[in-house]
């Protein structure tokens, strides 16, 4: 399954169902469910006035500190369900666009990259996040590994922790 990596307290906040919003300069065309991967690093953020008064009113553990939030590792799974421009959740990340006096077409303002807004829905917050997973840039293929050998585990193992190969649980393949 593909898998997008985040920075916190992004990741954390798309895979408790918080942000419904990834903000990226590229657009997607992929369409379905991915991981939502902790990156090793925390982000620099600031939140906007309505964001604050969203995570102070939501029943979490959100506070102002995110250090303590896992990093490195798969921590949910979201749905990508659509990529576009200038969303209206308060965590879309705006354009802004200059009107043509002549032709009265929008255009981008000179200067400016795409942010485009990658819309999430239907997230899963993991119990006990999949630990110790080096992400990627883009969308990349996350596969799971025995603990013990190395070994590549069957695509059908995608249960929460650590889980050994059959060889290393001494089971029949």
């Amino acid at each position: 399954m593909k898998a997008l990596s985040i920075k916190q307290p992004w990741a954390t906040l798309i895979a408790h169902g918080i942000k419904d919003i990834e903000n990226r300069t590229w657009r997607t065309k992929f369409r379905g469910r991915i991981f939502i991967h902790a990156s090793a690093k925390a982000a620099i953020y600031q939140f906007t006035d309505k964001q604050t008064t969203v995570l102070h009113n939501t029943p979490t553990i959100f506070r102002d500190n995110f250090d303590d939030h896992v990093f490195s590792a798969i921590i949910g799974e979201v749905d990508i369900v659509d990529c576009v421009l200038n969303h209206e959740s308060i965590w879309a990340e705006q354009m802004a666009f200059d009107k043509c006096p002549d032709t009265g077409i929008h255009i981008l303002r000179k200067g400016q990259k795409y942010i485009w807004n990658w819309v999430l829905e239907n997230p899963v917050l993991y119990d006990k996040p999949i630990e110790n997973v080096k992400g990627a840039l883009s969308l990349w293929e996350y596969t799971r590994h025995c603990p013990t050998c190395n070994k590549e585990l069957p695509k059908s193992c995608f249960c929460e922790g650590d889980i050994e190969c059959a060889g290393c649980l001494y089971l029949p393949y």
